[in-house]
């Protein structure tokens, strides 16, 4: 496994350069998780900031009456629990959960806040993502909230287009490991309102829907339905 070639890619460090990249790994360790094992809990003392590297991670909440709300499924080259990050008290914000064996970087939270305070190109490239990364978050807040489902869904599209979509021509091919009731979970719609807005979209040749794979067909069309509010 190639642990620099995925921290290249990834939405965080894809500026760092070589040196950049051995001051991340000097303080970092390999962890492994099985299908099901927690890696934290909501709540927890957060001492490391991770990035899959191999495998799927499920970012979750429990409400009061025991639902879970999905906010995230992770894949190799995404970061989580980012947001400890100069934090003066650092405790996880939700429950992670390896959704199939997997590997993740687990990066020394405290050591790597020391290395950017001591290293200001570093910083900046950090600083300007975590501040992208706020932006995306608020807006998916909102959405969630006041959102309806055509915005939902089609904020949720565009989200997966950007960080797992395959460009063939002017469409996107996702593929979709993920069935219609974790979608739903995702973005605080029920299964049938999932089944409709599919239907809806399809009907509007926004997307092509296969087994396992989704196409975006429309992704100008996908943007103006997301910023609608």
């Amino acid at each position: 496994m190639d642990i620099s070639a995925i921290i290249e890619k990834s939405e965080y460090f894809s500026n760092f350069n070589s040196e950049m990249i051995g001051k991340l790994l000097s303080l970092s360790r390999i962890l492994e998780f099985k299908k099901g094992e927690i890696l934290f809990s909501e709540d927890n003392v957060g001492k490391n900031i991770y990035m899959v590297l191999s495998g799927k991670i499920k970012i979750f909440k429990l409400s009061t009456t025991g639902k879970e709300f999905v906010i995230k499924i992770l894949r190799p080259g995404e970061l989580f629990a980012e947001s400890l990050l100069f934090k003066k008290e650092k405790f996880y914000p939700a429950t992670a959960e390896s959704m199939e064996n997997s590997k993740v970087l687990a990066i020394d939270v405290n050591r790597f806040e020391v290395l950017l305070m001591n290293d200001n190109l570093m910083a900046v490239e950090v600083i300007k993502n975590l501040t992208s990364r706020l932006f995306y978050l608020s807006q998916r807040f909102e959405n969630l909230i006041i959102g309806n489902s055509a915005i939902k869904m089609a904020f949720f599209f565009l989200d997966l287009a950007y960080s797992k979509g395959i460009k063939e021509g002017k469409n996107i091919k996702i593929n979709l490991d993920m069935n219609r009731e974790t979608i739903g979970n995702m973005i605080n719609l029920s299964r049938e309102n999932v089944e409709r807005t599919l239907k809806y979209f399809k009907d509007q040749n926004l997307i092509s829907l296969g087994r396992k794979h989704l196409t975006i067909l429309d992704i100008d069309k996908l943007k103006e339905i997301a910023m609608k509010t």
